[in-house]
């Protein structure tokens, strides 16, 4: 799960709580086998992971850095990073607020990533006769 790794390093780097109150989880895992052309010969999109990206925040700073800096960041990489999804996103978004300065904060992100393999005589995946090797 590359997206979520890359998500959650972003966040990190982001400096605004400590990393060690970021956590996130891979929920609603789904593969669905393609073996579809990508439209590069001898390559084939394999499979489709679904999953949803669910991230846990402890006392974000509300009251110092407000949740627009995280929100807007956020946003920021999926623009970036995120570009191939053919309908707009929103997330959902839990904020606890425990008092004026911290909040707990939860949100859920649905990524779709593929599995490509490109033909390869050495490779760990056979279909119809064929082996492929990972890019």
């Amino acid at each position: 799960m590359i997206k979520i790794a890359a998500l959650h390093a972003f966040i990190e780097a982001l400096n605004l709580v400590d990393s060690g109150q970021i956590f996130s989880d891979v929920d609603d895992l789904e593969i669905k086998p393609a073996a579809r052309t990508n439209g590069t010969p001898g390559q084939l999109i394999m499979t489709e992971k679904h999953y949803t990206a669910s991230f846990y925040i402890e006392r974000y700073p509300h009251g110092d850095k407000g949740e627009d800096v995280l929100f807007d960041n956020v946003s920021a990489w999926l623009i970036e990073n995120d570009p191939g999804r053919t309908e707009p996103l929103s997330f959902p978004v839990v904020v606890d607020v425990l008092d004026d300065k911290v909040a707990d904060i939860e949100f859920r992100i649905p990524f779709i990533e593929l599995s490509t393999v490109q033909e390869d005589v050495d490779g760990p995946v056979t279909l119809d006769g064929v082996t492929y090797g990972y890019l």
